[in-house]
């Protein structure tokens, strides 16, 4: 098994800043309890966005690349990895989906 990232910079600068849209987007929604709650989402999808474009090989070569990075597996990852920390992390901290943000 071979644990190696092609990803070119560009396709890195991409990640980050679609797992910093999905942990912004996240924290506007709803009612959060924490001012860091867009950090833990956005980690979290930048690790499921890194995880499943890079290293599940069956996806690694999904259509369409660009600088090394499988965008639909990259979204896909990230927005998975991402709604599963925000659920954790909203009920964990008290926070809802159903009251507005303040």
């Amino acid at each position: 098994m071979d644990l190696t990232v092609d990803m070119g910079v560009w396709g890195a600068v991409a990640l980050i800043v679609g797992a910093l849209v999905i942990g912004v987007v996240a924290q506007f929604i709803g009612n959060v309890r924490t001012n860091y709650h867009w950090i833990i989402v956005s980690i979290a999808a930048l690790v499921g966005g890194l995880i499943c474009s890079e290293f599940v090989t069956d996806w690694t070569t999904f259509e369409p690349v660009w600088e090394g990075l499988a965008l639909v597996p990259a979204l896909v990852g990230g927005l998975v990895f991402g709604i599963v920390a925000d659920v954790i992390a909203r009920f964990a901290t008290g926070g809802s989906y159903t009251t507005p943000a303040v």
